[in-house]
């Protein structure tokens, strides 16, 4: 039996090595998908273009690239299967929705460090405490670049960084028909905990602090937030200052279906950069890979020539600045739990393989209609380098609504990797905000 274990231990050794062979270093396939226009994965892009100029927004490496075709109503059929349910429905509720699509470029980059780390730690860290923690972890963005399970899936999510800090400032604003819309704009730093060298807690993970600096009306409410690795015994830390009360206060119930701030009530605080928080009122199941047409290097949303205004026709993103590529995506479901309290009932992601980003979401609500659908307008910063967002679009089909988010056009560029210090992230960082 002894005999039989070890010769078994070694063949499965065997069978992961080449298995891993054929995946990049976050675990996805390197061979592409020629019927589908799908190049293998040949490392990306980690050096900015000839010409890239910081204040004038990310260059396009690819702006030579001619659109293959485009998406309407009139071929809307011939294209289906390349889209989700939600995608469908915005061609359903707006005829003149269009979707450009381009040749895929495998731009998804890291770093070195991140790929070694990823290495290091891939079959030490597993899940622990009902999947609501991780144990074995201690650098790594993707602890599960071969998941077996949707939960493994989710961490792979929510543990991604596209730098080891950001400094950004971007607007938020609502459309709704027949209304001007009126952007609210924060500035915000952000920090992984593989920037600092030391860390108090170990299972401490994201570290942020943010303000709203327009309009004049909101300016000064500030936030915290500590995230761990750990949500069951140590759980997210919050805390936020209002502007006319002028003191920091602790927010206990900064998580979940919760809405989030700057919405108009449009998204909760776990739909905030995809998903964030703890898994645990959802089952997840991994539904394995399909080719789809996802946002992805959408560089020209970026340009700081370009007004908010200019970012949409209508109630969607104008579709002549919006680049479309065929992508292998996870699909990965999320099911609410029978005893679970959440306004959705099931999420469906749509995840890039090549860095763990989610680029499309549906939500369903309690009665399991479509609800609402999202698209993160992806592309990869090669200044980080790591893969980005533009920003953010979600569409309410019952409030006919569109919320922006994250987008930086008129706002300062953004800083990846700029040198923070633990005290940066602290309750008396946060009281020096107060005005």
């Amino acid at each position: 039996m002894v005999l039989h274990q070890t010769l078994f231990g070694v063949l499965l050794a065997v069978f992961s090595v080449c298995s891993l062979a054929q995946l990049s270093p976050v675990g996805a396939d390197i061979e592409g998908s020629p019927a589908q226009g799908i190049p293998p994965w040949s490392g990306g892009l980690k050096e900015a273009p000839s010409g890239f100029e910081k204040s004038a927004g990310f260059k396009d490496p690819f702006e030579a690239d001619q659109a293959l075709f485009t998406i309407a109503q009139a071929n809307l059929a011939q294209h289906a299967k390349l889209l989700t349910p939600g995608q469908l429905a915005l061609f359903k509720r707006f005829p003149e929705h269009r979707v450009v699509v381009y040749p895929t470029r495998r731009s998804a980059a890291f770093p070195e460090h991140y790929y070694k780390a990823i290495a290091a730690e891939a079959g030490n860290i597993r899940l622990v405490k009902e999947g609501r923690a991780l144990a074995g972890h201690l650098q790594s963005s993707v602890p599960f670049p071969a998941p077996k399970n949707g939960l493994e899936a989710i961490w792979n999510v929510v543990m991604r960084r596209p730098a080891d800090s950001v400094e950004s400032a971007s607007a938020s604003f609502v459309l709704t028909e027949g209304v001007a819309p009126k952007p609210v704009v924060s500035a915000e730093k952000i920090a992984w905990a593989p920037h600092f060298a030391s860390k108090s807690n170990p299972s401490d993970w994201v570290f942020l602090i943010g303000e709203i600096i327009k309009p004049s009306s909101m300016a000064g409410d500030a936030l915290l937030v500590n995230e761990s690795t750990d949500h069951q015994d140590a759980p997210r830390r919050s805390w936020t200052i209002n502007s006319g009360q002028r003191r920091v206060v602790r927010l206990p119930e900064l998580a979940f279906d919760a809405p989030a701030g700057n919405s108009d009530a449009l998204r909760t605080v776990d739909d905030v950069a995809g998903f964030n928080g703890s898994p645990e009122r959802f089952d997840w199941k991994l539904l394995g890979k399909q080719d789809l047409l996802i946002p992805y290097n959408n560089y020209r949303m970026t340009q700081r020539q370009l007004k908010y205004g200019q970012l949409y026709k209508g109630l969607l993103p104008d579709p002549n600045l919006l680049r479309h590529e065929v992508h292998r995506v996870w699909v990965l479901e999320a099911q609410l739990k029978p005893q679970a309290r959440h306004v959705y009932s099931k999420r469906v992601y749509y995840i890039d393989e090549d860095s763990w980003s989610i680029a499309l979401v549906d939500a369903y609500d309690t009665r399991g209609e479509l609800w609402r659908t999202r698209m993160m307008l992806l592309f990869q910063a090669y200044t980080a380098p790591g893969m980005f967002s533009a920003g953010e679009v979600q569409h309410d089909f019952q409030v006919r609504k569109t919320l922006f988010t994250g987008f930086q056009n008129e706002e300062k560029p953004v800083e990846f990797n700029k040198k923070f210090s633990p005290s940066d992230f602290t309750i008396d960082a946060l009281r020096r905000m107060i005005r």
